[in-house]
């Protein structure tokens, strides 16, 4: 097996290193990576039984059954046996701390080689490095957060020598962030803030109740991800956009967010850099060339014409070790270049969600007629 995984993995490591690629390319390779993970993931390939789905069935990629999220709080997904992989990711658990998703990882090359590439072209397309500021404890405080370990790979790869934590283990460290970036203000230092959205927003209201404001210099801009729920108030997207512009006195532009899940092994970004996106308060998310997001009826589980209102469903190369195909709880809107994020799913769509679940956990029906 782990000869078959270095190929694969080779070819994803070639294949993100490229510039771009067709939608043939992309097939091409998702095929493949589907014959891997068919073969070596006993979980993935009883559920694809389920589907009367085999590599010999499957000639496009959107023919992959996706995988529900919850499954990886229910199950084990893993190509390798757990105890040889390298890392394990895990969900926060905010909302029930004991079913966390679970992500295993043969190795972090490919990860890491996701990150940074997309990073670059979407965050500092016009910078080399940055003096960064991380709104989210490091990943020897959260071993298992896949969020930690990115942001520790933009910090070692694209940050200053004098970037810095502003946290302190598990404490955010308020006033002295607002020291650094005075310092940054007089120093005339472009920065990036990067973190958590409620770490943003604990900062917002921190600084609103102290008449604290900034204005950064050129250059600077900042990233959040993950949201707010459960962590701290709700804002809307576009509010928390405007309000970020107010605080630093950034224009929107400056002002990204990024969409990723623990179940993936690559990123999303708001467009504002990537290809001057005009729609500053709700830009369309891209996706990096080697991942592709469908929007689906998931009642019948068939792609939505583009303009029409669905599930969102990501096909990530890079996640070799679990499974390509993801299946959301995300609602969206596919365009012709990304798609729309329109938040989670609720009503017929999230007990939608929820069938998909049950009938991945269901018992196994007799073999008899099913595609091997």
């Amino acid at each position: 097996m782990l000869s078959a995984y270095e190929a694969i993995k080779q070819d994803v490591n070639d294949f993100i290193n490229q510039p771009a690629s067709s939608d043939a390319e992309f097939n091409a390779l998702a095929l493949k990576v589907f014959q891997f993970q068919y073969e070596y993931n006993q979980t993935f390939r009883k559920f694809c039984r389920k589907r009367r789905v085999s590599p010999r069935t499957v000639k496009h990629f959107t023919e992959i059954p996706p995988v529900p999220i919850d499954a990886f709080k229910l199950t084990t997904l893993s190509c390798h046996p757990v105890d040889g992989t390298e890392a394990l990711f895990m969900t926060s658990g905010t909302t029930n701390p004991e079913k966390r998703g679970r992500n295993y990882h043969r190795d972090l090359d490919i990860y890491d080689l996701s990150m940074k590439t997309f990073f670059k072209a979407s965050i500092m397309p016009d910078l080399e490095k940055v003096k960064m500021f991380v709104l989210f404890p490091t990943e020897e405080v959260m071993p298992n957060s896949s969020l930690a370990h990115y942001l520790h790979i933009a910090k070692k790869t694209f940050g200053t020598e004098d970037s810095l934590y502003a946290f302190n283990t598990d404490e955010f460290q308020v006033e002295k962030l607002v020291e650094e970036l005075r310092l940054a203000e007089k120093n005339d230092e472009p920065v990036l803030l990067i973190g958590a959205s409620f770490s943003f927003i604990h900062l917002l209201d921190e600084c609103s109740t102290k008449g604290i404001n900034f204005q950064l210099p050129q250059k600077s801009r900042l990233m959040d991800t993950g949201g707010a729920k459960g962590r701290s108030r709700e804002i809307s997207p576009a509010e928390f956009k405007q309000e970020m512009s107010n605080l630093f006195c950034l224009p929107l532009e400056m002002c990204l967010n990024m969409y990723g899940m623990t179940e993936l092994s690559s990123q999303m970004y708001d467009g504002n850099l990537l290809h001057n996106e005009m729609h500053l308060t709700n830009p369309t998310k891209y996706t990096p060339h080697w991942m592709r997001t469908v929007v689906i009826d998931i009642e019948q589980m068939e792609e939505k014409p583009i303009g029409e209102k669905g599930i969102i469903v990501h096909y990530d190369l890079a996640n070799l070790n679990s499974v390509m195909g993801i299946l959301t709880e995300d609602m969206g809107i596919k365009t012709e270049v990304g798609f729309y994020l329109l938040g989670r799913a609720a009503g017929a769509e999230a007990k939608g969600c929820s069938l998909v679940v049950d009938q991945f956990v269901a018992p196994e029906k007799s073999s008899r007629g099913d595609v091997v």
